[in-house]
C-alpha cells in the first residue's frame, strides 16, 4: 500500500493568483476605503388615514384629523477628504433636506453619525463632517486636478449604487465639453465631465477617479434615457468650492435673472448671433437694470456674443457685486444697459422665485441619492 498522502489544508488549497495586478486593482486598493455609504432619514407629517376620511365621504366634512409622521429614507456614495477631521464630499441633492445622515465605511461595523457642513445646490456640491472627531485618521483619498483631463483619460468610478456597497466600475472620460446650462439660465453654465462607466442610482457623490487614485470628479447624475452615459462635477469646481463650504459659509455666486435662447430664427444670414432673452426674473438684476424679454444682447462688456453660453459663462466669471455693459437689440433698436450682478441667495431666499425650481440639471436624471432614490 502508497503511504497516505496529507489532506490538504483550507489554506494550501486555495488557487494561486495568476493574472498580474492592473491599475484599477491598485486604484481600487488604495483607494477603495475611502469611499462612503451615504444614508439619510428625513422627517415628514402625513394625514393619518382613519375614520375621518369615511366620515368626510358620507357627510360632506371632516373632524380634525391626525397626522402622522414618517420616515424617508435614501442612500447615496461619499468619499472622505481629510481623515483627522473626517470631512467627506457628496452631493447636495443626496444630504438635501436630511435629518439625520450617516456614512458607512467598508470594513467597519457601525455607520458614523455626520452632519452638514454646508452645501452648493448650483454645482450639486456638499461637504460633511463626522459629528465626533475621529480617534484614529479615517481612510482618505487625494484631489487631482481636472484641468489636466483629456477625453479618453481612463476614469473609474467607486460608490454604491442599489445600495451595493464597494462597487467599481471603469470607462473613459467621454467629453469635457458637457454643461449645465443647457436651460439657459444665465447662472447655470457650470462644466460636467461625461463618461461611459457604468453609474446608477446610488453612484451620487462618489468619486470619478484617474489611473492613479486621484478624484478628478464628483458623480452627480446619469442620463435618464440611454446607457453609458454620466456625468461629474469637475474636482477644480468642487476644490473652488471647499474653502467657503468648510467655513459653513454659502459660496458666493453671481446671477442676473434671465432666461435666454439662441439667437432670432429670422435673424439675416450671416448675421452677428446674440443671445434672445425668453424670460427676465422679477425683482432680479436683470429686471431693475431695464432687460427685457425678446431683448437680444449682442455685447458684453465690449465683446460679441454669438449664443448665449458666452453670456453664462461671463455671469459665471463674475465677482458678485461686478458691473456687466450690455449691448442690446430691442425692435431695430440698440439700447445700452449697465447691470449689476447680485449674489444666487438672493434668488434662493425669494427675491426672484425659487432657485430649486430653475436648476435644470443636465440630463434629468440623478445618479441616485436621497429622498429614497
Amino acid at each position: 500500500f502508497a503511504p497516505r498522502q496529507p489532506e490538504p489544508s483550507a489554506a494550501s488549497s486555495k488557487a494561486p493568483r495568476r493574472v498580474k495586478d492592473n491599475f484599477v486593482n491598485l486604484v481600487v486598493q488604495r483607494s477603495g476605503p475611502a469611499v462612503v455609504r451615504v444614508e439619510t432619514e428625513q422627517k415628514i407629517e402625513v394625514p393619518a388615514m382613519d375614520n375621518s376620511d369615511v366620515f368626510s365621504f358620507f357627510f360632506g366634512c371632516r373632524p380634525d384629523a391626525r397626522r402622522q409622521e414618517r420616515k424617508i429614507r435614501g442612500n447615496g456614495s461619499g468619499f472622505c477628504i481629510d481623515g483627522s477631521s473626517g470631512v467627506i464630499l457628496t452631493n447636495a441633492h443626496v444630504v438635501q433636506g436630511a435629518d439625520r445622515i450617516t456614512v458607512s465605511f467598508s470594513g467597519r461595523s457601525a455607520p458614523i453619525e455626520c452632519e452638514v457642513l454646508e452645501t452648493d445646490e448650483v454645482i450639486d456640491l456638499a461637504a460633511i463632517k463626522t459629528k465626533d472627531r475621529p480617534r484614529e485618521p479615517l481612510p482618505s483619498m487625494p484631489l487631482g486636478h481636472s484641468e489636466s483631463v483629456r477625453t479618453g483619460d481612463w476614469a473609474i468610478v467607486l460608490g454604491n449604487p442599489f445600495g451595493l456597497q464597494n462597487t467599481c466600475t471603469l470607462g473613459i472620460v467621454s467629453s469635457l465639453d458637457r454643461s449645465t446650462g443647457e436651460t439657459g439660465f444665465d447662472w447655470m453654465r457650470h462644466p460636467l465631465l461625461q463618461t461611459d462607466a457604468a453609474v446608477n442610482q446610488g453612484n451620487s457623490g462618489g468619486p470619478m477617479l484617474n489611473e492613479l487614485g486621484e478624484v478628478i470628479g464628483i458623480i452627480s447624475m446619469r442620463a435618464l434615457f440611454g446607457e453609458g452615459i454620466g456625468f461629474g462635477i469637475p474636482v477644480d469646481s468642487a476644490k473652488a468650492a471647499l474653502p467657503s463650504l468648510l467655513q459653513k459659509k454659502k459660496v458666493p455666486r453671481s446671477y442676473l435673472g434671465l432666461k435666454m435662447a439662441a439667437g432670432a430664427p429670422d435673424r439675416p444670414r450671416g448675421g452677428s448671433g446674440g443671445a434672445v432673452v425668453e424670460m427676465v426674473l422679477p425683482r432680479s438684476p436683470a429686471a431693475e437694470a431695464g432687460l427685457e424679454a425678446e431683448d437680444e444682447i449682442v455685447e458684453l462688456d465690449g465683446r460679441k456674443i454669438r449664443q448665449f453660453d458666452e453670456v453664462q459663462a461671463a455671469v459665471r466669471s463674475a465677482t458678485v457685486g461686478s458691473a456687466l455693459k450690455l449691448k442690446v437689440r430691442r425692435g431695430g433698436q440698440t439700447v445700452h444697459v449697465d447691470v449689476k450682478t447680485a449674489d444666487i441667495r438672493r434668488l434662493r431666499e425669494g427675491g426672484s422665485g425659487s432657485m430649486d425650481g430653475h436648476r435644470g440639471r443636465a440630463s434629468g436624471g440623478g445618479g441616485g441619492g436621497g429622498g429614497g432614490q
